[in-house]
């Protein structure tokens, strides 16, 4: 008999759904690093992304008899815990990291230097959370999930050239997001 670290997701995801908690357990640990970090990506918080990928593999658990197999486990995953993340955002009714920002800068020179790199991960959320969902989606599974142009457009449903066109424009506007922050105008008192 095979163990289940040697079988494929779809296999792992059928034995949960007959009721294999192990099985599901070994299909959770191959896949929560990349679902925690979109979820970070999306939320911002180490602590809100724990809860959005704890709710969404709850939410897989549940749903695992109901996988039709028209995408991959790990396509189905991401769009579980893309939905968790929404969820999760809805009920704290935000999308900004922007008290983060704040507080990044207006420490003294010699941290904030520290924390460039810190501010620029920030300056990434907030560009990323004002993007409609119909970009931020895509954008997040292909660029930071890894996920093919064909299984995004199995999980949400389009077809592969919008895909290919919501990403492209994602990033357009993800681009003209961030320019601000890396090519900084002169302050209004040296117009």
């Amino acid at each position: 008999m095979a163990r289940d670290e040697d079988l494929s997701d779809a296999e792992l995801l059928s034995k949960a759904a007959a009721g294999s908690g192990a099985s599901f357990g070994a299909l959770m640990r191959r896949h929560e690093d990349r679902v925690f970090a979109m979820a970070l990506r999306m939320l911002g918080e180490r602590s809100d992304a724990l809860d959005a990928t704890q709710e969404a593999f709850i939410a897989a658990f549940r749903k695992a008899k109901s996988f039709r197999g028209e995408s991959a486990v790990g396509t189905w995953l991401y769009r579980i815990a893309i939905n968790a993340c929404k969820d999760l955002a809805r009920k704290k009714n935000r999308w900004s990291a922007q008290d983060d920002v704040n507080e990044i800068a207006d420490r003294d020179p010699q941290q904030r230097s520290v924390d460039e790199g810190v501010t620029t991960r920030l300056h990434v959320q907030e560009a990323l959370a004002k993007l409609p969902d119909e970009y931020r989606e895509p954008v997040i599974m292909h660029d930071l999930g890894g996920i093919s142009y064909e299984e995004i457009a199995t999980a949400t449903g389009v077809p592969v050239g919008t895909v290919k066109s919501r990403i492209s424009r994602g990033r357009r506007r993800l681009a003209d997001l961030l320019e601000p922050q890396t090519h900084p105008g002169p302050s209004k008192g040296q117009r």
